[in-house]
């Protein structure tokens, strides 16, 4: 693919900033017809001309220094300056300025998971993409331009069913005046400092849903580097004009984290709590039949727990639990559904330490949804027992379905589970744990009761949140 000519990329700037189109393709009459677009120096025109010419998103601090220079020079001589500079860079993909919707969907256009943070994407931009015109992109591996998605990667971020026909052959699509919406966490630095180019300098709305602060307040539950890389990512929603948490206590994180972007004069966004639904999926007995026999769960009863393995979500203790229980005499298979492990050694070791005494443990990764509902609907109750979440979608996800949960008693967990089935304990005692375990696998009239509060959940659904989200999203901004 051959690199665009400079008269096709002056042409292009020239759009975006006139309505009219000169017929011309002499390099010095297209300059000067931007010029009479542009009368004054303005930080997203120069962002705006330096992405066309260069073909990428531009550097922070390049902007700054651009548009400096054009408040002395003027900005037909810079224009002709970086036309030199810029003859053999950038991307050779078709440019494409959009003023519309754009949504980055880079991690969960590459995942195979559908927990987490990628159900939360993939069941709002499933209900957007229905009912609204949008793009749906992704940073390339470089990290300097933002393109248009495969079909393959639609398909990773749209729920079956959805039609995808409407995405365009690849394209670099440059934010101009944009609404741009980030429904997942950035801790690639590349992307995270483009990120903050575009909120900062496009010249549109910039809207992220705000999952937690974990890495920060939880420091010692994150992996190598993670703790800084958040912390970056932060600096960029800084810029940002909303953010929309997604429970009362991110919220409260988030609120506290602004208040202290004053001592270094900014005003931060505007944060408007937006709770993720109560919102059960399809059981099917016949299907979840099928399920239970497959995975060899024929004879036994099912405590299910769903969520990565990593330390924050304390699957360890959770196992030392669960051999308590195995010990009193219980009987069970121990289930845990998840993906995007970390720091699992002494997790990994001690699951095959139980299995040589015996102890039925399955491990699921990258499994269907109607597989997870069915374990929902199949299991006794789950146990969700992490020491810091925003929001807890296995505790929503379980009691929906009209099973219990064992989850932690603070924060977002205590905050959906209290009164609506969840059994809340202390999940840094393992003693606990493991007596709450024991109870509901021995109690059947506290499990019965349990079940019974699980009528109690609030009547929401992702419909719902994709529209209220949506509403704050394309709010204008604030003066």
């Amino acid at each position: 693919m051959k690199r665009m000519s400079q008269t096709a990329r002056l042409r292009i700037i020239g759009r975006a900033v006139s309505a009219n189109e000169p017929a011309t393709s002499n390099l010095g009459e297209l300059r000067d017809w931007i010029v009479r677009g542009v009368p004054s120096p303005d930080h997203a025109i120069s962002y705006l001309v330096l992405a066309v010419l260069y073909g990428s998103i531009p550097n922070f601090d390049l902007i700054k220094t651009f548009t400096r220079r054009w408040r002395i020079d003027g900005l037909g001589g810079l224009i002709d300056h970086h036309l030199a500079r810029s003859r053999r860079g950038g991307t050779r993909l078709p440019i494409r300025v959009e003023s519309g919707v754009i949504v980055d969907v880079t991690d969960t256009s590459r995942s195979k998971y559908t927990t987490g943070i990628q159900r939360v994407a993939r069941e709002t931009l499933t209900r957007w993409h229905a009912e609204r015109p949008l793009t749906l992109v992704a940073w390339r591996a470089e990290g300097e331009i933002l393109v248009t998605l495969s079909s393959e990667e639609v398909s990773r971020v749209l729920i079956r069913g959805s039609d995808p026909a409407t995405q365009l052959p690849r394209e670099f699509i440059l934010p101009f005046r944009a609404m741009v919406v980030l429904p997942e966490i950035s801790v690639s630095a590349e992307r995270t400092a483009r990120l903050r180019t575009i909120a900062r300098f496009s010249g549109g709305r910039s809207v992220a849903i705000g999952f937690d602060c974990i890495p920060v307040t939880t420091a010692e539950t994150a992996g190598a580097g993670m703790p800084g890389a958040f912390s970056k990512y932060l600096s960029m929603l800084a810029r940002f004009d909303a953010i929309a948490p997604i429970s009362s206590a991110s919220a409260h994180e988030y609120k506290g984290w602004r208040r202290m972007l004053s001592g270094a004069g900014l005003v931060g966004p505007d944060i408007r709590e937006i709770s993720l639904p109560f919102a059960a999926g399809t059981f099917d007995e016949a299907h979840a039949r099928k399920t239970r026999s497959q995975l060899g769960l024929d004879d036994t009863r099912i405590v299910l727990s769903v969520g990565s393995h990593e330390p924050r979500k304390n699957h360890l203790n959770l196992l030392h639990a669960a051999e308590i229980a195995w010990r009193a005499g219980e009987e069970f298979s121990l289930v845990l559904v998840g993906g995007n492990a970390w720091d699992t050694d002494r997790f990994d070791q001690m699951v095959v330490k139980l299995r040589r005494a015996g102890r039925r443990i399955v491990q699921l990764s990258g499994v269907e949804d109607e597989v997870i509902w069915d374990l929902y609907g199949l299991a006794e109750f789950s146990v969700f027992c992490s020491v810091n979440e925003g929001f807890g979608l296995p505790v929503v996800e379980s009691l929906s379905i009209g099973t219990p949960v064992i989850t932690s008693d603070f924060g977002s967990m205590r905050e959906l589970g209290e009164g609506r089935g969840a059994l809340l304990v202390n999940p840094r005692d393992v003693d606990q744990l493991a007596a709450g375990m024991i109870n509901l696998l021995s109690n059947e009239a506290e499990l019965k009761a349990l079940t019974e509060m699980t009528s109690n959940l609030p009547v929401s659904s992702w419909q719902t949140y994709a529209d209220e989200l949506w509403d704050f999203a394309s709010a204008p901004n604030r003066a």
